[in-house]
């Protein structure tokens, strides 16, 4: 490369966004391949527009893992900088592990040899794990919805996946972040005008902060699907679009539409349609379909490697008006779960831990029990465990929707079997009553009994499934 070549390229570094991607890409990513395409020049131009004052609102929904938090919350706020050192910039994410991981990574990018080269203006004062100062006094400080805020105030503040998936079904965590946007977050605009607002998140639920913000008014939207529903004109440039064909995959080279559709078999419809295609379904009331529980006479075949689950949803209480204590028997294998008998009653510590014990004596060494550690459930795991019966308690960290949602695309792709047996299968309608009714239902004792096993078994017989028993 000649100088005139490097110094035309420098330049182009300098004054055009998308060159500066690409450069800042191999930064952070030497060992990787930077895959250009049209929906980066998509979300480029978008950004651009924020830059020059002509989009002060901006929402960008697209799909996981396609360089949206790279380019907003990594590059946008390092190019901001060289052209103004004395930008106020706040990038917020779901938790402060996260805003740290993008905080280290711009670090990475304007403390680097050719950024402080080619930028000379760009005078570093102070630098720590949630900021970066110049000497003319801008700042890129990152923090985590809910984090302090207290006198910051910002030209540029970047909203970067506000919300993570797990929590998608918490209309608490929601209420919060909606809450913490409205009350806290817009307060720190410097110039409500002029100061530029930028959201960018894959959509999760119908009111998560994207629809929240939305049902407000003021906002563009840029909204990419994974997989086109329609034809459409997406603008890329200034009086340049790219025409994208109903049915085309968003970056065919990375995640084409085979790999896309092995997706939505693994995650489920209900969370393919928010998280990837951007439209998420309005909850009908109930989580479960009676349509996605097979049905089958014939039990299965058990077998060493698989799983046999006593799981017990304990109860606080035995008064009349207090929840069930509810015990699932279910066996995991070879990706399928068969759930082979449920009841639930109210009963004491003495009688639950006599019914434990009546399926050790049927199942032997080869019964593994989880347990909540609530109510007579706390004393049951220690008498287990005490008489060496393999036992794991479990302790809720999360409302019992978000806990639930988390196993929706193993119901969902209809791997959860019901044996009905002729003779013993009173208990079957009433449990179906009970799932299809949740959240809504009077009870729902079975239902967490249900969550536990399968949060516990999946990822032991489906290594594809991001599913955790805690």
């Amino acid at each position: 490369m000649n100088m005139t070549t490097k110094e035309a390229y420098l330049a182009a570094i300098a004054a055009d966004l998308k060159v500066f991607t690409k450069h800042a890409f191999n930064t952070i990513f030497p060992d990787k391949e930077f895959l250009d395409n049209w929906h980066v020049d998509a979300i480029i131009h978008h950004l651009e527009l924020c830059m020059k004052g002509e989009m002060p609102r901006l929402i960008i929904n697209m799909p996981p893992r396609h360089l949206k938090s790279f380019i907003a919350s990594v590059v946008l706020p390092a190019f901001i900088l060289s052209r103004d050192p004395s930008a106020k910039i706040i990038c917020i994410s779901y938790s402060d592990d996260l805003a740290r991981m993008l905080a280290r990574d711009f670090r990475r990018i304007v403390e680097s040899h050719w950024y402080q080269k080619i930028f000379t203006q760009v005078r570093i004062l102070k630098t720590t794990e949630n900021e970066f100062v110049t000497d003319k006094g801008g700042f890129r400080f990152a923090t985590s919805v809910g984090g302090t805020l207290t006198g910051r105030g910002g030209d540029f503040i970047i909203v970067d996946d506000p919300i993570k998936p797990e929590d998608t079904m918490s209309e608490r965590v929601r209420q919060t972040t909606n809450e913490w946007y409205k009350s806290t977050l817009l307060s720190r605009l410097d110039d409500k005008k002029r100061s530029v607002l930028i959201l960018v998140m894959q959509r999760l639920h119908v009111n998560d902060l994207t629809g929240f913000v939305e049902s407000s008014g003021g906002f563009q939207k840029l909204s990419l699907p994974a997989i086109a529903p329609r034809d459409e004109h997406i603008a890329i440039g200034t009086g340049e679009f790219h025409y994208r064909l109903a049915g085309t995959a968003l970056h065919e080279e990375r995640e084409g539409v085979d790999t896309l559709n092995n997706i939505r078999n693994e995650v489920g419809t209900f969370n393919f349609a928010a998280q990837y295609q951007q439209r998420p379904e309005t909850p009908d009331g109930s989580l479960f379909k009676r349509k996605w529980f097979r049905i089958i006479t014939k039990p299965p075949e058990i077998n060493i490697n698989g799983y046999m689950i006593v799981s017990i949803d304990a109860a606080l209480s035995t008064s009349d008006t207090a929840d069930y204590t509810a015990i699932s028997l279910i066996y995991s294998d070879n990706q399928q779960h068969y759930v082979l008998s449920s009841e639930r009653g109210r009963w004491d510590y003495e009688m639950l831990r006599e019914k434990a014990l009546a399926y050790v004596r049927l199942y032997g060494d080869q019964v593994t029990f989880l347990v909540e550690a609530a109510g007579a459930g706390i004393s049951l795991i220690q008498s287990l465990r005490k008489s060496g019966v393999r036992c794991f308690h479990h302790t809720p960290r999360n409302d019992k929707v978000t806990r639930a949602a988390l196993v929706l695309p193993i119901i969902q792709s209809g791997r959860v079997h019901i044996v009905s047996r002729q003779g013993h299968n009173n208990w079957v309608e009433p449990y179906l009553n009970e799932l299809v009714n949740f959240p809504n239902g009077r009870f729902d004792d079975q239902v967490d009994s249900l969550v536990q096993a399968l949060r516990w078994a999946e990822p032991k017989v489906n290594s594809k499934m991001n599913v955790y028993f805690y």
